[in-house]
Order: structure tokens, then sequence, then C-alpha cells
């Protein structure tokens, strides 16, 4: 069967771009930098417009490129040379009946159906249209909601050209070789099948009209008749490269075409391709992908593709990345224009000394703690170094009384008033004065992994040694009536006597320390960034299940002292320590506990250093208060030139003159 007409529709391609990270800056060397091909291709595709082609498509870019995304657009124009492979069949082959009109009709219609549709064509073999020796209807858009027509064989021979020559060959080597292989007939209506028709052909196609019968509304069926019907597949068309079409759409196109029997060829040509210079991704569709990632932006910006520029270098933007800002915060687009990125790259390869692309494309760091921002305003709150120094310095202050308590405990150890409070006891107390102190200092300092582990451990082991005593001095207090009593036990004397009380003591702090060691290795070790009220950001010490259970345990602690200085309230203890000591722990239980409350609330929204000041009320302010209730009135008993001895049995205070 012999093929004689060649159909096209030319279609929109919009190339979704995607972005690639640019060429690290290196050391300006011009001479070193070489363009790569795809560089060159797309200055070759630039130097090529109208006014320097030669006419035809002569012009071609030797690149191989990915067409199924183009199946759906590509399918129209099969499905237009089916339709008119149909009409010429049941017109024997002639196209006398046709007019211009019509023709140009089909064409425009085409670019109506698909909104990516750039042009639409149908050309003629020689002499088969009213016996022009040549002729080619064309329609375009000009995207201006008009569609202009021509004959483009007035503006150059299309025959030589690939789209036209290059499908015919394709269709006359696969209709000579290939023929499909069917059932022989069992029926009247099979014997009607051609077994040795070619595979364009539809075997299995019958038509059954009407005519009027006698009066206007009454119809009858005619005999069914069967016949052989022409179709082409998609599989059966022809891709082009790109070319430059001078004089037709004047514009780089890809043309698919679809072969037509009896008219010979189809071609679908994408016109205003959009040159795809970014990397592609999962969301890029109907693209050219021999040129992505071909893209020039500086690798602080990312490359987003511009549509509806054509088929030239330079259609995307840098836009800042991730962490970095536009400088010209003024601008109506905060990105680098893809045009003037690839003309200053084509100057520092060319060797002519300019450095503008290594240094006017690049974004700005955004401040330090800042994902996204649109200039250098800062993300992270800023620490009031004078308020935390004043702070420090009442930390320090709380520091030097506790030293000053160990001072006085070791000079004055004989002493009556020290002895019978028990000086091991006393420095035990003011080692976990000093280890809260520090925490204060620690608390001061830049906030890590490393300050947040040391903070726990001086907190809690501080806790251990100056509460846990306090208590065990209580619970002493507590026995001293069963030790005088004639019915106590061995037991119980052995407890209030020193090695018990050390005994009990260590049950305290060892559980403690095994606890700070589990967590150590068990507990999330992170930091946690917050923000203020003012959506500035910070650092503060992550906080889990461990930690809230050590503050219940604390708070159990205290609770169970509180229990014991009440129970005990009227005992009557040399110098009235019971007494001081159980206000120590009063204000601790109470004091600690609702600061403690009020921190964890408050830390995920107040300014740094607020929360240092909450830190500081919440741990050394009832320490330090419980210590000077403890020891001043010891030291104010050393200064007396009269001091007190005790019957540890009979609890009754003597005195007599200070020797000492």
């Amino acid at each position: 069967m012999k093929s004689r007409t060649i159909v096209t529709a030319r279609f929109l391609l919009q190339l979704i771009t995607v972005c690639l990270a640019a060429l690290t800056q290196a050391a300006y060397c011009a001479s070193t930098v070489k363009p790569d091909p795809a560089t060159l291709a797309l200055q070759y595709v630039e130097s090529v417009t109208q006014a320097t082609c030669n006419g035809g498509a002569s012009e071609y870019l030797n690149i191989i490129f990915d067409t199924s995304d183009w199946k759906e657009q590509a399918n129209v124009v099969v499905r237009l040379s089916n339709i008119l492979s149909h009409w010429l069949t049941k017109n024997n082959h002639v196209l006398w009946n046709m007019t211009d009109e019509m023709i140009f009709a089909m064409t425009r219609t085409t670019i109506e159906i698909e909104k990516l549709t750039f042009g639409s064509a149908i050309a003629f073999e020689p002499g088969l249209y009213h016996n022009m020796s040549k002729f080619c209807a064309y329609s375009y858009n000009t995207y201006n909601n008009t569609i202009k027509s021509h004959d483009i064989s007035v503006e150059y021979n299309y025959f030589p050209s690939e789209w036209y020559d290059g499908c015919k060959q394709k269709f006359l080597k696969t209709l000579g070789s290939l023929h499909r292989s069917v059932p022989s007939a069992q029926s009247s209506e099979e014997s009607l099948v051609d077994h040795n028709a070619p595979i364009f052909l539809n075997n299995n196609v019958s038509l059954r009209l009407s005519q009027v019968y006698n009066a206007p509304d009454e119809k009858v069926h005619l005999p069914t008749t069967y016949f052989v019907d022409l179709r082409m597949e998609y599989e059966d068309g022809f891709w082009t490269r790109p070319y430059f079409d001078c004089g037709g759409g004047n514009i780089w196109m890809i043309t698919f075409n679809s072969p037509i029997m009896c008219i010979e060829n189809g071609t679908l040509k994408f016109g205003i391709l959009d040159i795809n210079q970014c990397d592609p991704d999962s969301t890029t569709t109907k693209t050219i992908n021999v040129f992505q990632g071909t893209h020039h932006c500086r690798p602080t910006t990312t490359c987003v593709t511009r549509a509806g520029f054509g088929f030239k270098r330079g259609t995307y933007y840098c836009y800042c990345s991730r962490g970095f800002y536009f400088p010209n915060r003024s601008a109506e687009v905060p990105a680098f224009t893809g045009f003037n990125v690839e003309v200053a790259y084509a100057e520092y390869i060319s060797g002519n000394g300019s450095k503008w692309y290594a240094t006017d494309f690049d974004c700005l760091p955004c401040a330090e703690g800042c994902d996204d921002c649109t200039d250098d305003t800062p993300c992270l709150a800023v620490l009031n170094w004078i308020f935390r120094s004043i702070l420090l310095s009442l930390v320090i202050g709380g520091l030097v009384i506790v030293v000053l308590a160990m001072v006085v405990t070791v000079r004055n150890r004989h002493r009556t008033v020290i002895k019978v409070a028990g000086p091991k006891l006393l420095l035990l107390i003011c080692f976990g004065g000093v280890l809260i102190n520090i925490s204060g200092i620690v608390e001061f300092l830049q906030v890590t992994v490393t300050t947040c582990t040391a903070r726990v451990w001086l907190l809690h082991l501080g806790f251990a040694f100056v509460y846990g005593p306090l208590l065990l001095k209580i619970w002493r207090i507590s026995l001293v009536e069963a030790v005088s009593s004639i019915n106590v036990s061995e037991e119980v004397s052995k407890s209030v006597s020193s090695s018990g009380v050390w005994w009990k003591l260590s049950l305290i702090v060892l559980p403690v320390f095994i606890d700070l060691i589990v967590w150590s290795v068990v507990s999330n070790l992170t930091l946690q960034l917050v923000q203020t009220g003012t959506q500035l950001k910070y650092h503060i010490c992550h906080e889990d299940w461990m930690d809230y259970g050590i503050m219940l345990a604390e708070f159990l602690f205290l609770l169970w002292g509180v229990y014991l200085c009440f129970k005990r309230r009227n005992v009557v203890t040399p110098y009235n320590e019971a007494r001081y000591i159980a206000w120590g722990i009063y204000v601790t239980t109470f004091w600690k506990n609702f600061m403690t409350v009020i921190r964890i609330f408050l830390s995920q929204s107040i300014d740094p250093d607020v929360l240092y000041l909450l830190y500081i009320m919440e741990w050394q302010v009832p320490v330090t208060l419980t210590l000077i209730m403890l020891f001043l009135p010891k030291i104010y008993r050393t200064r007396r030139r009269r001091i007190n001895k005790i019957n540890p049995t009979t609890l009754v205070v003597q005195e007599e003159d200070d020797d000492d």
C-alpha cells in the first residue's frame, strides 16, 4: 500500500526543571576551566536564530533523550492520522473533495484539543493534493489567543527534512518486513480478512448503516458490511532530534511522526523547548534530561526552572538555599537570574580575567541558629552577661559562706557546740553545699552536653550530702529518748551511735550515686532547642523521665524529713539544733519544689537569663538559707566566753568557762 501524505502536529513542551548543586568555588584560574559538552551545546542553541538560519531544518542537536513522558501528546497525532487514513480509504485514495479550509481546520483543531500543542501541519507528496508539487498546511499557536496558519512549503522544501524523510523511510521499512499472523477463516465474515495484511491493518471492523424507508421518521438497517481499516499505533511513529525549524515555527523543535496509510507521515512537533538545566527529581515530567545538571548556580543557591523562554540556556532562577538569604532585600524576585549566571560563567571560563561569576552570585549565610531567613536578623537569644554576672556573684557569695562554715567547723572542732553536732557530719554537709554552688557556676557557662551532665551530678550528689545528714540528725534525735529508756533494744542503741549514723548515711548516698551512673548510661544526653517569647532560640539541657524520677525521689525524701521534724517539734536539743534544722527542711521542701514546678512550666518560653535565675532560686537559695540557719548559731556560740557541755544521756546542758 503506497503512502502519499504527511500530517504534522506541533506541541508545546514545558520542561520542568529541578536544581543541581553548582560547582564549588576554587581558586580563580580561567585558563584551566574548560566548558563541558552540554554547555557547548547550549551555546550553539543560543547562537542559532531566525536571522542566522538558512531555511529548513538543517540545524540539529545530535543528542538522545527519553520521550516516554510525551506519549499522551504524541497519540493525538496518531489518532488524527488514523482518521485521515480512513477518509482516504473510503474516498478511493483521492483528495479532490478536500479544500484548503478543511485541511487548515484539522491543523487548528489539533492545537485546540491538546493544550500543550504549539503547532500542527499536514504535508503532501508531490502531485497528490490538487496536482501541487508540494503543499504543507501549518498552523501554530502565538500564545496571545491567536492561531496563525500558512503553507510551510513556501518557506522551504520539506521533503529532505528529517521529520519528513526519516519517518517515511521507517514506515516503508516496517511495511515491507512486518505482517500480522492471524488464524485461518472460520466463517463468511472471517473470509474477508487478509491474512497477509501488515500490522497496521485492523481486520475486524464492521459497519451497519441505516436509511429512510417510507416516512421521514421511519428507518431501516442496511446489510452489515465488513472491511479492512487502517490503524497506526504510537510504536509505529518516529522521533527526530531537536532542530531549529527555520521558516516554520522559527524555534527549536522535536518532532514525532506518525505514519498514515495513503497519508504517509504524521508529525508531532514540540515547540518552545525550555532548556532544563536543573537536576531531575521525582516530580519532573516531559523533559529533555540531556541538559539536566548543567546549570551554574553557586553552592549557596538552588536551581529552579523557568518556563516559556524557549530553547535557550539560562531559563532558571538561582534561589538561595536553606540557611542563606538574598543580598538585595529590595529585589522583586529574591534570586539570581539564570541568564546573568550563564553570561558570567561564560566570561569566567573564557580566560579574560573576569571574576564576576565567582564573587557576585552567592547568597549570604543566615545568622547562627537560623534554619531559614530573609536577612541577617539573629535567631539565637543573646545572653545578658551583666545580669548573669550579678547572679554569678551571688552564687560565689554562697560558696564563700559555705567555705567559711567549713573553716569555722575545723577551727572549733573541739568546742562543745561543734562536738555535739558532729564535726564530720557538718563538714560533709558543707561539702554538699560546695557541690551545689559549683553547679551554679557550671550553669553560668555555655550550655553543652558536658555542662548538662556535670550539673546533674553536682546538684543531686550535693543534695544527698546536705540533706542526708540533716535528716539523719533529726532521725537520731527521735531515738535519743529510746536510748535512755530501760527497755531499749541493742539494735536501736547501735543505730544512735556514730557508726550507725554513718551506715545509714551510706544507704542514702550510695543509691544516689548508682542512680546517676545509670542515668548517664541510659538517659538521652542531648540539648533541646527552645524559643523565647520573641521567637529567639537557645539551647537548654534536655530532661527526660529519669530526671523527673530523681526530682520526685528528692521530694519524697524531704517530705519524710518534714514528718520527722513535725513529730519531734517539742523535743529540746542542745543549742536548739533540731529547731534550726527543721526550719531549713521546711523552707527547702516548700521553696525548692515550688521553684522546680515554675521552672519546668516556663523553661520552654522564657529568656535564658531568667532561666538561670530560676535555677539559682531553685537550688542555691534554699541550700544557702539552710546552711545559714544551721551554722550561724554555732558561729555565734563560738564567739562567747561561756561554752555548753551536755550530758548525752540526760540531755542536760551545763555551762562553764571556756578554757580554749
